[in-house]
């Protein structure tokens, strides 16, 4: 089963009480910097649940427990402070999380059957005393120690504080020092055979007999100690095959064969913390610059007014909305009251009904009834419109269709803000006053942090309409709209521009916060209206003392820290969207992300494909998109809901008019072409409303 690390890494916020940053890396060995508070795990990706449950709370233990200090001058080995560290951090991680005594147990007999500590064949009975500590306390119960080597074990049981820790691995090896000299001053046979051919004279041979008998009653000691009998002297001090710790080290190196070893290193990107007001263009600084440099152009034509073509086409659209978004009002109605009576709670008043007072004899409820409806929730919509050079062709319509839906909130009140992203506001200005220092550094929204997606260079969020606009000013936005969407090319700082709709989905992180604290909001819908891809968006890293942008790979993973959450970026081109978008939906649960793609049918299958649907799926979707020219997906990249709609229909608002002496078949035909011209927006309109509702 795959180990999921971001599950992993939420058991480590959990187990540390503390929001802790966990990074996976590649790297031997588990990781913690104090100061930092960053938790780096290999890659345990071999490893079963059950032992990286273990593991995780095991160096969650030396982040919590052991401190940052320089233990150099201890007077014992590293070795014998490993096995006495951890002893001491998981008897009290264990203290402190009862249920994480079993995930200890289960996961060191895993490794003992898997012959992690290196003693498979061996008895462990024989090893050096540090090496009997380590495998006693790591679930090895069936150690055994002598009468002296007891109280080292109550003592590493009682252990407390990381300075007891350090005494007791002194006190141990101090012990274990003295019974390696000990065993060394007792003479083996060995000894006596070499001071037997180095010596000569005549008191050699009661003094070799007197030798010899005592080497044998040692050998015989030494014998019956290894035997195991209690109160013995077990296991060697010295090791004479193994050396002291090496279950400690072997430990270590095979935890290292289960980490799964990739290319290059994790790196974890995360969202910054923008400057909203720098960002943001408002609605009375865009439309100030539009009237100058339209004042400007008529200037230059004299009496031939450029846009009144456009002014007519503009009034009469208008007039024509009006149906739909009568349209829409109906149906938000209906919805919305349709919701409040399915939570209608029906009660008795006490008072009693006169008209069922005759019945009294046998019908109890005599009495009034009340039916009480639940307030409404207060709603809101934040509209994100592709402001690209791509959406050219298609642009006039979808503010048509843009205009349709904030006349509708304006109608039913319903709080808007309607922004387009742009990489062009301060890239054509020619103003020094308005923006004196037109480098591309300069223009940075957030402060130098390594490792932050960067919204450098020109981009910027267009706030075109509002609805905390005057009536006035609004109708007048609302026109002016309408004739950039007729002639986009005509005001260099309104140009179309590439695609940063990353950075607009990073803007959001502020915008929709701040939009629900000023208008109240419970039920906040964010609708992004776009034809294409994004273009792709750098993160910061540093270089010494300086700062530049890196493009994001297959390495890279978006971090959420307040929600403890990573994302994979996939590679293909949608990966970084479809990661700020899966984030935005868990950071803001409330919220509802809409989609509104207007796309061709060839490209509405490449695009599906890209999203990692099965084959019925996508078949599926296009049998809808075939019949309805419009296609509606649920849970695609993170979309709540995501909305497919045809570029050549999504013009189409053919009226019913026919000639006066029009035959019966060009009534029929030209009533045939107003039904189909209307009915891709009354499908979307109905399935946008009940979503919103």
């Amino acid at each position: 089963m795959t180990v999921k690390f971001e599950i992993k890494d939420q058991l480590a916020r959990l187990l540390a009480q503390e929001d802790l940053i966990v990074e996976h890396k590649n790297c031997e060995t588990a990781q913690f910097n104090v100061e930092t508070r960053v938790l780096t795990l290999p890659n345990w990706n071999r490893a079963s649940e059950t032992v990286y449950d273990l593991l995780v709370g095991h160096e969650v233990g030396h982040a919590l427990y052991t401190p940052n200090e320089d233990f150099s001058n201890i007077k014992a080995p590293k070795s014998y402070l490993n096995v006495t560290e951890d002893a001491r951090i998981e008897k009290l991680m264990k203290r402190r999380f009862p249920g994480l005594a079993k995930s200890f147990f289960r996961g060191y007999v895993e490794l003992n059957e898997n012959d992690f500590f290196g003693i498979e064949g061996e008895d462990p009975n024989k090893f050096s005393f540090i090496d009997r500590i380590n495998l006693y306390f790591k679930g090895n119960l069936d150690m055994k120690f002598s009468d002296e080597e007891k109280p080292y074990i109550d003592m590493v049981s009682q252990l407390e504080t990381f300075a007891d820790a350090c005494v007791a691995a002194e006190q141990i090896y101090a012990f274990t020092q003295e019974k390696k000299k000990e065993s060394e001053d007792v003479p083996t046979p060995e000894m006596i055979q070499e001071r037997n051919e180095g010596s000569s004279g005549g008191d050699s041979d009661w003094m070799d007999g007197i030798e010899e008998e005592n080497a044998n009653e040692n050998a015989n000691e030494k014998e019956n100690a290894n035997e195991g009998d209690e109160g013995g002297n077990i296991g060697n001090s010295g090791g004479d095959t193994f050396e002291e710790g090496f279950t400690d080290d072997n430990l270590q190196e095979k935890l290292e064969t289960l980490c799964g070893y990739s290319y290059g290193d994790t790196i974890y990107i995360e969202v910054p913390e923008i400057r909203l007001n720098r960002l943001v263009i408002p609605s009375e600084r865009i439309w100030g610059y539009y009237e100058k440099r339209r004042a400007e152009r008529q200037e230059d034509c004299g009496d031939y007014d450029p846009e009144a073509y456009y002014l007519q086409e503009y009034n009469d659209f208008k007039k024509s909305a009006q149906k739909e978004v009568n349209y829409l009002v109906k149906e938000f109605e209906m919805k919305k009251s349709a919701s409040a009576y399915a939570r209608a709670a029906t009660s008795r008043t006490g008072v009693l009904d006169t008209g069922k007072l005759h019945t009294y004899k046998f019908n109890e409820d005599i009495f009034k009834k009340v039916t009480v409806l639940p307030d409404g929730k207060n709603h809101g919509l934040i509209f994100v419109l592709d402001w690209s050079g791509s959406m050219q062709g298609v642009l006039k319509d979808t503010v048509k269709q843009l205009l349709n839906l904030v006349w509708f909130c304006r109608k039913v009140s319903i709080p808007f803000e309607v922004y387009a992203f742009s990489n062009e506001w301060f890239r054509q200005c020619d103003d020094a006053a308005d923006m004196p220092d037109l480098t591309y550094r300069s223009l940075l929204h957030q402060d130098d942090v390594p490792n932050t997606l960067a919204l450098a260079g020109f981009f910027n969020m267009l706030n075109f309409l509002s609805s905390k606009t005057r009536a006035k000013d609004f109708e007048r936005h609302c026109r002016s709209l309408y004739m950039i969407a007729s002639n986009p090319g005509g005001f260099p700082r309104l140009m179309l521009s590439g695609t940063p709709l990353n950075e607009a989905l990073v803007s959001l992180y502020k915008i929709i916060p701040e939009f629900k604290q000023r208008y109240g909001v419970e039920k906040l819908n964010t609708i992004i209206l776009t034809d294409g891809e994004a273009q792709t968006i750098p993160y910061l890293i540093k270089y010494q003392n300086n700062y530049g942008f890196n493009h994001l790979s297959d390495r890279c993973v978006l971090r959420d820290r307040k929600l403890g959450t990573t994302y994979n970026i996939p590679s293909r081109w949608s990966g970084p969207t479809t990661a700020l978008l899966k984030n935005l939906r868990d950071r803001f649960p409330e919220v509802n992300l809409l989609g509104i793609r207007i796309l061709g049918g060839g490209e509405l299958r490449r695009y599906l494909a890209n999203q990692e649907l099965k084959y019925d799926e996508v078949e599926k979707v296009m049998v809808q998109w075939k019949k309805n020219k419009s296609a509606t997906v649920a849970g695609i990249q993170g979309y709540t809901k995501y909305f497919a709609m045809s570029s050549s229909s999504i013009g189409n608002d053919s009226e019913f008019e026919v000639a006066d002496n029009a035959t019966k078949s060009q009534i029929k035909s030209a009533f045939t072409k107003s039904l189909k011209s209307k009915k891709l927006n009354k499908k979307i309109l109905s399935e946008f409303v009940e979503v919103i509702a």
